[in-house]
């Protein structure tokens, strides 16, 4: 796997809001890493993420000869091997809250994708569809509205929960890890022309803010290639010319 000074590989796909996640948080600190594409497609023995994941999923990095994965786990290792306490702040309390949003966002925030993201792309690739109940939403008739009103009862709890003191950003009065791991499940649903954010003003200015973070365009290619895909389903040849345009950029 290399030496422990080896420039860090970040296994994942730019589809993925977790691998977009830790990649956008490397560009702002300004972190050397190479994005390593991972292919699905491959029999579940013949991967080689399983080595280094038994879960196979995405992101999953290798720090030398250290692997890791899951996203939250692998920002908090980057932040504080590298000192970033302004994406991890060295307050106590503040850091709780930034592990509590952590905490909070595998079982809420992801919903913007499990429920309205994910059944939107996979409709396009009705061939990989098994028939599971999460899989299923992919064809279910109504996908839009029932993901919309999941979307409403996540940004509900974060609009209420978070933004304490007045503040723009979730944890603190700066962005944290926190702001960039929910950033790439909320903002995608706007590119996409899936969720406005209307009725949610504080969401709604967060996000305004969260895009004039460095390197956010880079970051981003993805979702700008993609863009709107309610009114102009996707298709197989535009995720894969979403995806080569962000690998294009973030491989460099």
């Amino acid at each position: 796997m290399g030496s422990e000074s080896a420039r860090l590989v970040i296994h994942g796909v730019p589809a993925s809001q977790p691998v977009r996640a830790v990649c956008w948080t490397c560009l702002i600190k300004g972190l050397p890493f190479e994005l390593r594409p991972v292919r699905f497609d491959e029999a579940g023995d013949e991967r080689p993420l399983l080595r280094l994941n038994p879960t196979g999923q995405v992101p999953t990095i290798e720090d030398g000869a250290f692997a890791l994965y899951e996203m939250p786990a692998i920002l908090i290792y980057l932040s504080e091997k590298h000192g970033w306490d302004d994406l991890l702040p060295a307050d106590l309390r503040t850091r709780a809250r930034v592990h509590q949003y952590l905490h909070f966002h595998h079982s809420f925030t992801r919903r913007a994708t499990t429920e309205l993201m994910s059944p939107h792309v996979m409709a396009a690739f009705p061939e990989r569809i098994r028939g599971t109940p999460r899989e299923a939403k992919a064809l279910h008739p109504d996908r839009l509205q029932l993901g919309q009103a999941a979307v409403r009862d996540v940004a509900g709890l974060i609009e209420g929960s978070c933004f304490q003191d007045g503040s723009t950003f979730l944890c603190a009065p700066a962005a944290t890890i926190a702001d960039i791991a929910c950033y790439e499940e909320l903002a995608q649903l706007r590119w996409a022309s899936l969720f406005d954010f209307d009725g949610f003003p504080k969401l709604r200015h967060w996000l305004e803010e969260m895009e004039k973070l460095p390197f956010h365009e880079q970051a981003h290619q993805y979702n700008i290639v993609l863009g709107d895909i309610r009114t102009r389903p996707l298709t197989g040849e535009r995720f894969a010319e979403a995806s080569e345009a962000s690998i294009a950029v973030l491989g460099k």
